[in-house]
């Protein structure tokens, strides 16, 4: 499965879990991550989507960016944009980082956020082995043995 294969696969299968007004062009940044967390994410993408369905919270909570930083696995999950009253007492579309007020889905979604994340902390990037975090030249990656090799080959080579 090539990596447009495997967005198209999360964005028709999970499509409750992303904004609907993601254009195509936010899709080709929306999840940008090797084949080895493939799994990963999709075990979140289930997980998640079961817990807002049990809470009946599924179109309030989106998520926003799947990708690889400091050779950790990111995802950032926000919640949709929610009516509420200004100070006039006219609604208005509020669009926050944060809902109003914590949530019990909230926490939860962190919970199994950071259960996926500790588990690709140990795993290949590349191709879902046993890995870990690696650096080279200030360039972290969470990578197997096998793979820091070609790795170290490629840089030294240029």
């Amino acid at each position: 499965m090539t990596h447009d294969e495997f967005v198209a696969h999360i964005r028709t299968r999970y499509s409750d879990l992303f904004d609907p007004d993601n254009t195509n062009e936010d899709w080709r940044y929306l999840i940008t991550i090797g084949p080895g967390w493939w799994p990963l994410v999709e075990e979140y993408c289930v997980k998640s989507q079961a817990l807002l369905r049990e809470h009946g919270e599924i179109g309030k909570w989106f998520v926003r960016q799947i990708k690889e930083k400091m050779g950790e696995l990111r995802i950032y999950v926000r919640p949709a944009p929610y009516e509420r009253l200004d100070i006039d007492g006219f609604p208005e579309m509020v669009n926050d980082i944060d809902p109003p007020a914590p949530t019990p889905v909230q926490k939860l979604l962190s919970d199994l956020r950071a259960f996926i994340v500790d588990r690709a902390n140990a795993t290949c990037e590349e191709c879902g082995e046993e890995g870990s975090l690696r650096v080279i030249d200030g360039w972290y990656r969470t990578v197997c043995d096998d793979h820091f090799s070609e790795w170290q080959a490629r840089k030294a080579a240029r």
